[in-house]
């Protein structure tokens, strides 16, 4: 399934490069409430976003590695990334709506897109729970004292990788 999302390509100074034809939304999957956020982008972008858990799938866990640099935690918040830059956190949220709407437009144009997101969802419900939260009693994730952190933490964190 991986080899759909990413192409590599060749470049001179590199010996290859990774490059997307499909943004890739890298989320919390620990967490009901990043996972209910990811599936509306999902669903919106009428499959066009495609999704991926931080922690339990082997599209985001290669995609990472590939990425970013061993040492760097890339799980301090949610990934877009699409052809040769990864948005990080606050930094992906205008990406996020602008790949939403090429989404829509591309479903309008092509009516086979329209059932993407159906597929995609189903690729992931292996390596997705959206029901329970995996993290322990410190880090309640359906609980909105703790979902209004996450969001914040997403406000404060951004960054973004050009590969």
């Amino acid at each position: 399934m991986f080899k759909y999302i990413a192409t590599y390509r060749y470049k001179e100074r590199m010996n290859s490069f990774v490059y997307f034809d499909r943004p890739l939304l890298i989320f919390d999957d620990k967490c009901s409430s990043c996972f209910k956020f990811a599936k509306y982008v999902n669903i919106l972008s009428q499959g066009w976003i495609k999704i991926a858990g931080h922690y339990y799938s082997k599209i985001a866990l290669e995609t990472k590695k590939m990425i970013f640099p061993t040492n760097y935690d890339s799980t301090k918040m949610f990934w877009l990334i699409y052809k040769n830059t990864a948005y990080g956190g606050r930094s992906a949220l205008i990406p996020v709506i602008k790949e939403i709407v090429r989404g829509l437009v591309k479903s309008l144009i092509d009516k086979d897109d329209k059932l993407k997101h159906q597929t995609n969802l189903k690729d992931n419900e292996e390596h997705l729970d959206p029901i329970t939260c995996n993290y322990k009693d410190h880090l309640q994730c359906i609980s909105t004292t703790n979902t209004l952190k996450r969001l914040i933490s997403m406000m404060q964190n951004s960054n973004r990788v050009t590969f």
